[in-house]
């Protein structure tokens, strides 16, 4: 049976919010996978680079939480490095690591066990107790006090994964003891928190899932001493395949709500959900990421808007409705980063319209490591519409690999499509949010003109959104194949400037829809229009689609083509006269403003 002990540590901390960093990289594991699971070497070295690099970030942040997934330090030697780095005298006191560190041997484990700092290991965790024919997973919690001084405790993974269960040389070693943290907050109330590693979060013991085994003895202590107790957080560091199990999320929403055990209140808890990343670069879903902070369902926060770096709205996200009720805050990037997160603590939260407020202050997504350009890891925040349009410009379709490989046009469209892409990757959000808004026809019906078109993005932008965005995208690198265009300057999607022509592009079902839609555009500038329709079979337009325009000028200024007659165009024409087309074309008329 898992002991449970209650560890009080001298830390302070404050009771408004809690700055977090959680650290999430791209773990490359040597090949072929075997028992302990080792880690090829370079990524052995980029993970001691990355704990130098959050630290770093931890000062400039002043992040009181530095969390690691479960197999993210890289051995006895990464948890020396985290140990020297906070026991610099840079690193404030109090400062709290907590940690899964990559599979050791019985050695390595003796060896991290014999580390300075370390408290006294639990007799069922001893080395000796480690069979040779046994490894370990574990975590080390770090903990800098108030008065600077540092200890380290070690707490093995207590259920092993299938992947870990399933073993071929050696055994997952099973450790015994679970430590619940007794801190303080700088208002004299307590602050608990317990960490475990991955599969612990839904293995069961005896028949009874660990959570529960730990709720149920200190369910028993805070009884018999006639005191129910607040736990604050729960840290379940992964390196887990699908972190929207139906297992997973089940049994922290089980968690979060269930009235058993009621002397260990969950009520203000928060499940922090420590994750490896799915690639080295920034991504949309794959099979790991979704770094998350889950809290119950009373807890005081509003679930409702669309903030920048995080998203409150995540079944769409997360592909499942597992968690219910229970209030969610999903990092929407899943490729390597590091998320910081100021945290709301929901015990001081006044629950009523004079503290309306998201669970986070403010979410920011950090690079890695070093200075990396790209706009969903600034070091800051990041709006959820600019996520969202990076995250599909990296997978638009490449025009030229399937219409003109080998043509005449290949050089110049590929620049184009380049150049295109990168401009929309510059653009600010609110643009992003109006343009990727107006590209789709459906949207016309929905909108109100007193909303934001970003508002809906994690609850709602999915397909129609899409395929506005690669309309945009393929008439722009079109058009922009014959003369140059300005992507950013534009009012509408894109600009030629020297006829001081606008670009619209719309997809709907029909170009009659796409026509009806034109007039939201159009009433966003007085310049001339060159409108480039596309239905859902990119057939070209009749004659009575382009009779007249919805706008304020009835049609004057406004040339209409579409995406087939422009692709054709393209496809059957040399560069000269592909050139002249597209001059002729953008040769539009002033508008009459009415």
């Amino acid at each position: 049976m898992t002991q449970v002990l209650e560890q009080q540590i001298d830390v302070t901390l404050p009771s408004t919010s809690i700055k977090m960093l959680i650290v999430q990289p791209h773990l490359e594991f040597l090949e072929p996978v075997q028992e302990p699971f080792p880690l090829q070497q370079v990524c052995n070295q980029r993970l001691l680079d990355v704990i130098d690099s959050a630290f770093q970030k931890a000062l400039a942040y002043h992040a009181q939480l530095i969390l690691f997934p479960e197999f993210a330090l890289p051995g006895v030697e990464g948890v020396k490095r985290v140990a020297d780095a906070l026991s610099s005298a840079t690193v404030p006191s109090p400062t709290i690591v907590i940690a899964g560190v990559r599979g050791l041997s019985k050695d390595q484990y003796a060896q991290l066990c014999a580390l300075a700092n370390v408290t006294p290991i639990d007799p069922v965790n001893e080395p000796a107790v480690v069979q040779d024919t046994k490894w370990v997973n574990t975590s080390v919690t770090f903990v800098k006090d108030d008065r600077g001084g540092l200890s380290l405790w070690i707490q093995p993974k207590i259920s092993p994964s299938w992947t870990e269960a399933n073993a071929h040389y050696q055994s997952m070693f099973q450790g015994g003891v679970v430590r619940l943290f007794r801190a303080r907050f700088d208002n004299g109330v307590p602050c608990r928190f317990f960490s475990l590693l991955c599969f612990d979060w839904v293995g069961n013991e005896n028949g009874l899932p660990v959570a529960d085994a730990i709720l149920q003895q200190f369910d028993r202590v805070y009884r018999e001493a006639g005191s129910p107790q607040d736990i604050q957080w729960v840290f379940v560091l992964q390196h887990n395949p699908s972190p929207n199990h139906h297992s997973f999320l089940t049994a922290t929403n089980r968690f979060l709500t269930q009235t058993t055990y009621p002397f260990v209140r969950r009520q203000d808890a928060a499940v922090v959900m420590v994750c490896t990343a799915s690639s080295r670069i920034p991504a949309r879903g794959g099979p790991h990421g979704y770094s998350s902070l889950i809290f119950s369902p009373r807890a005081p926060f509003d679930s409702d808007g669309c903030q920048p770096t995080f998203a409150t709205q995540s079944s769409r996200l997360r592909q499942s409705t597992a968690l219910g009720t229970c209030k969610d805050v999903v990092f929407r990037e899943t490729g390597e980063c590091i998320h910081g997160a100021e945290v709301r603590v929901p015990n001081f939260v006044v629950a009523d319209v004079t503290d309306r407020t998201a669970a986070l202050v403010q979410g920011e997504a950090f690079p890695l490591l070093g200075a990396v350009v790209d706009p969903r890891i600034p070091g800051d925040a990041v709006p959820a519409v600019v996520k969202w349009t990076n995250d599909e410009l990296d997978n638009v379709p490449d025009l030229c690999a399937t219409y003109f490989t080998g043509s005449a046009l290949e050089g110049r469209l590929r620049s184009s499509q380049t150049q295109t892409i990168n401009g929309y990757r510059r653009l600010r959000p609110q643009d992003l949010a109006v343009r990727i808004d107006g590209a789709c026809a459906n949207r016309a019906a929905k909108a109100h003109s007193n909303r934001d078109p970003a508002a809906d993005v994690d609850a709602a932008w999915d397909t129609d959104e899409r395929r506005g965005l690669h309309h945009v995208i393929q008439t722009l690198t079109l058009v922009g194949g014959g003369v140059d265009l300005d992507i950013v300057g534009s009012q509408l999607h894109g600009r030629y400037e020297s006829g001081g022509v606008e670009i619209a592009a719309i997809c709907g079902s029909t170009h009659s829809v796409c026509v009806n839609a034109f007039k939201r555009l159009a009433e966003r500038t007085y310049s001339p229009i060159l409108f480039v329709s596309r239905d859902d079979n990119n057939a070209p337009h009749l004659p009575r689609e382009a009779e007249t325009f919805a706008d304020p000028g009835h049609g004057a200024g406004v040339k209409f083509t579409d995406s087939q007659t422009l692709l054709g165009a393209a496809r059957g024409r040399q560069e000269p006269e592909y050139s002249q087309f597209i001059t002729e074309l953008l040769n539009v008329q002033d508008r009459r403003i009415i």
